[in-house]
């Protein structure tokens, strides 16, 4: 060995290595958690201090769950406005997808975007985490799109949902979803 490079410290690199996971290690547990929490706690959630981070971590998680391939060659804005808000505003964050890359801002100004969701804080946590049909929540009224509607149906699959781990029986026999 020419002294140039050395291997790093076992500690340092198992720290690298759960860095490295940390994006799917999240979402895991985060789908995990909006799953098996009742509506009415999550409301009480989005409805205090804790809204932003959740909200900011939610945004942060999405370009690591973007399918670069999916997304190669795509430029796009969309708006997303999460309502819910105890002065009855919403929280704007714009979603950048760029040539396979995608990133987050916080905020609505900006390009226009092509696409502007509005949605409720639970139903938007639900939708994210992979417990709510986009399609359920668009018919069902729990979601209000503007601008390309075409667009809206291949936004989805730009993305890998987590899915909610079917729940463990219990001795009355499985959980109804």
């Amino acid at each position: 060995m020419d002294g140039s490079r050395r291997d790093p410290h076992p500690l340092i690199a198992a720290a690298g290595r759960g860095l490295a996971r940390a994006p799917a290690r999240f979402a895991d547990r985060f789908v995990r958690l909006v799953d098996e929490t009742p509506d009415a706690r999550l409301e009480r959630v989005m409805r205090s201090p804790a809204r932003r981070a959740i909200l900011e971590g939610v945004f942060w998680q999405m370009p690591h769950q973007l399918d670069r391939g999916r997304a190669a060659g795509m430029n796009a804005a969309v708006l997303w406005r999460i309502a819910g808000r105890r002065d009855g505003g919403t929280d704007d964050f714009r979603l950048l997808i760029a040539d396979g890359r995608a990133r987050t801002v916080r905020g609505s100004s900006g390009e226009p975007p092509i696409l502007t969701i509005t949605i409720d804080a639970v139903d938007f946590l639900k939708l994210t985490t992979g417990t709510l049909d986009p399609m359920r929540a668009y018919f069902g009224g729990k979601m209000a799109l503007g601008g390309d509607i075409m667009f809206a149906a291949r936004v989805g699959g730009l993305f890998k949902v987590p899915t909610p781990r079917t729940r463990a029986p219990t001795a009355r026999g499985p959980q109804p979803r």
